[in-house]
C-alpha cells in the first residue's frame, strides 16, 4: 500500500473516531428501549406530528414534533436525564437527537420504529 494512501486512511479513521466520541445519541433495539424505560426515570418523546401521535402512541409518551424539540429545555432542564425518542422509522428521532446533543443533552436513545416498539411494549402497571 502506498504511504500516501496509508496516511489518508489513518486520517480518515482518526477523524471518524473523534466524531463518534462526541456523539451521545444511541440507536437501541426494541428490547433495549424497554429495558432502559424500566431501569430508571426517563422521558419518552414521540417526535412525530400531532396527528400521528393522536392516531396512537406509546403509554406515557409525550409529543414534541422533531422541529420543536428545543422546547424540551423548559420542561426537562436536567441534561443528564435519559431521553427515549421514537418516530415512524427513526429518521425524525435521529434529527431530534442531533438537536438535543447540540443543546447539551447526554443520554439520548433512539428507539426508531413506533410500530415495533408498540407491539413489544409491556403493559402499564396499575
Amino acid at each position: 500500500m502506498k504511504p500516501v494512501l496509508k496516511y489518508g486512511l489513518f486520517i480518515a479513521t482518526l477523524s471518524l473516531s473523534v466524531m463518534t466520541s462526541t456523539c451521545y445519541a444511541k440507536n437501541v433495539s426494541v428490547q433495549q428501549f424497554w429495558q432502559l424505560q424500566q431501569q430508571q426515570p426517563n422521558v419518552i418523546i414521540d417526535v412525530r406530528t400531532a396527528a400521528e401521535f393522536n392516531d396512537g402512541h406509546l403509554y406515557s409518551a409525550i409529543n414534541i414534533p422533531y422541529q420543536q424539540i428545543a422546547t424540551i429545555v423548559t420542561h426537562y432542564p436536567d441534561k443528564a436525564q435519559p431521553i427515549l425518542l421514537y418516530c415512524k422509522s427513526g429518521r425524525r428521532a435521529e434529527i431530534a437527537a442531533t438537536a438535543l446533543e447540540k443543546l447539551g443533552y447526554t443520554a439520548i436513545y433512539n428507539g426508531l420504529n413506533y410500530k415495533k416498539l408498540k407491539s413489544a411494549q409491556p403493559l402499564p402497571t396499575p
